[in-house]
């Protein structure tokens, strides 16, 4: 699975965990002859005929939900749903509920008046082009008998520049130092954000009423409020940690679909988390109260001190209260507080870094803060063919954290609710490097699908 606009000091960290793990593939290899799985097969077989995931990991009472991400074609593609939905129960779109995808593309030449719950009235889109890509992933969903995480609401990515800019313009104009100039005011893009979440929500709700979902019973379980508003290189103070207030953020870099990648539009305009306490309170608004709400973020374990800061969970940590605690506001008439039920971690590991017990500190800060967790996208990247030795490593120390785990105790109710693999096979994984990388749980033999040794390491985790 594809996945876009990953920062360049994400990427660089990779990198170098990627060239140790080049220097001890060749032990790995003969550590994997994975001793721990009673299922070690030399020949690899069909997906389709392998043991569930799903029965192992929800049935057996770990996890509310294991998924695994496809998008649009995969899910529509009848052999490839049948095996999503033997192994797994829920589903992320890699770019389908994502603004620009939800837009798709043209800006539109249509507008009404909305008023907003500040007072503020504005004009908006006349419609949003949900038939687009939207309302043909919730179909095939559907038909696949999967339920869906939807990513995302609010995101400085793969948003459209005309979202932020005055009278919709195409493009964001900058002074001589490179400051915006024709950026909107801070009500007018809280009424836009209003306006935008109300819909994309709103027409969720009734898709589903349409198609036999409800109460209890929905389609999108859980959404991705806001997505990444964290900085990689967070300071450890209240000033200098979302994405746009550090060095490595300030000023946005454009990408050829017209979206902010490194910085961030949101914070330019509100200089604060401002945008993201009102995304949750929105959703809050907007959503079923049985729909759960999540913020997401990739470097979620990095918390260390570097030359310009690296205290990234600890920033988070920090965002997390800001939201929990903020105050109740008229929304469509009615008070309401911003609503965080979940903390989600995207994991793409190296077979280096984090390891699993740097990973689990940070899941074990998340948990204690008082908020369940979902790891939402999982990953390994790793040059050896089949990693089992860290496969096995991770899934051991998850399912600590899992509803029958040996932790949930500790933490008042809260635990790990659910996994999602972030892609099927190696061969379409957004880092396959041209196959250079092996981060899945599965991999391609001619036409067909076929388990890898690493996939049993995961299974026997729970037998």
């Amino acid at each position: 699975m594809k996945r876009f606009y990953i920062s360049i000091i994400s990427i660089l960290l990779l990198l170098i965990f990627l060239s140790c793990d080049n220097n001890s593939s060749s032990s790995n290899n003969n550590a994997n002859a994975d001793s721990s799985s009673s299922n070690n097969n030399a020949n690899a077989e069909s997906w389709l005929d392998a043991p569930s995931l799903k029965e192992a990991f929800v049935d057996g009472g770990y996890f509310d939900r294991f998924g695994l991400a496809c998008e649009l074609g995969e899910l529509s593609n009848s052999s490839i749903a049948a095996g999503l939905k033997h192994h797994a129960n829920t589903t992320t779109p890699g770019n389908e509920l994502k603004p620009q995808f939800i837009f798709w593309y043209p800006k539109p030449s249509q507008y009404t008046t909305f008023k907003a719950s500040n007072g503020k009235t504005i004009d908006v889109p006349a419609s949003i082009n949900f038939a687009a890509k939207m309302d043909p992933y919730l179909n095939a969903a559907k038909s696949a008998g999967m339920q869906i995480r939807g990513h995302v609401l609010t995101w400085h990515s793969q948003t459209f520049e005309w979202f932020f800019t005055e009278e919709y313009a195409d493009k964001v104009i900058t002074d001589s130092s490179g400051k915006p100039t024709n950026l909107v005011d801070k009500d007018t893009m809280t009424a836009r954000q209003e306006w935008y979440i109300k819909s994309v929500l709103k027409h969720v709700e009734e898709w589903e009423k349409a198609n036999g979902y409800g109460d209890g019973n929905h389609l999108i379980y859980s959404w991705d409020v806001v997505n990444e508003a964290v900085a990689d290189d967070a300071a450890d103070n209240s000033t200098e940690y979302l994405r746009g207030s550090t060095i490595n953020t300030k000023n946005p870099i454009l990408n050829d679909y017209g979206c902010t990648d490194n910085g961030s539009r949101w914070f330019q305009i509100y200089g604060d988390n401002e945008f993201i306490i009102n995304a949750f309170r929105f959703a809050n608004a907007y959503a079923p109260a049985d729909v759960t709400l999540c913020y997401n973020d990739y470097n979620e374990y990095m918390d260390y001190s570097g030359e310009h800061g690296a205290w990234k969970t600890s920033g988070i940590i920090r965002l997390l209260t800001d939201i929990k605690n903020g105050e109740a506001k008229t929304v469509n008439g009615e008070l309401v507080k911003p609503r965080i039920d979940v903390m989600g971690m995207q994991s793409h590991v190296g077979s280096g870094w984090p390891r699993a017990d740097g990973y689990e500190n940070a899941l074990k800060r998340f948990l204690e803060f008082g908020i369940d967790v979902q790891i939402t996208e999982f990953d390994i990247a790793t040059s050896n063919a089949d990693d089992t030795t860290n496969w096995k490593s991770y899934f051991d120390m998850l399912k600590k954290y899992s509803k029958k785990g040996s932790e949930i105790s500790k933490y008042d109710g809260h635990y790990l609710t659910g996994i999602t693999i972030w892609g099927i096979n190696d061969e379409n994984s957004w880092i396959s490097n041209g196959g250079s990388q092996h981060p899945l749980l599965f991999k391609k033999s001619g036409s067909n699908i076929v388990t890898k040794k690493c996939f049993y390491s995961v299974l026997n985790s729970v037998k």
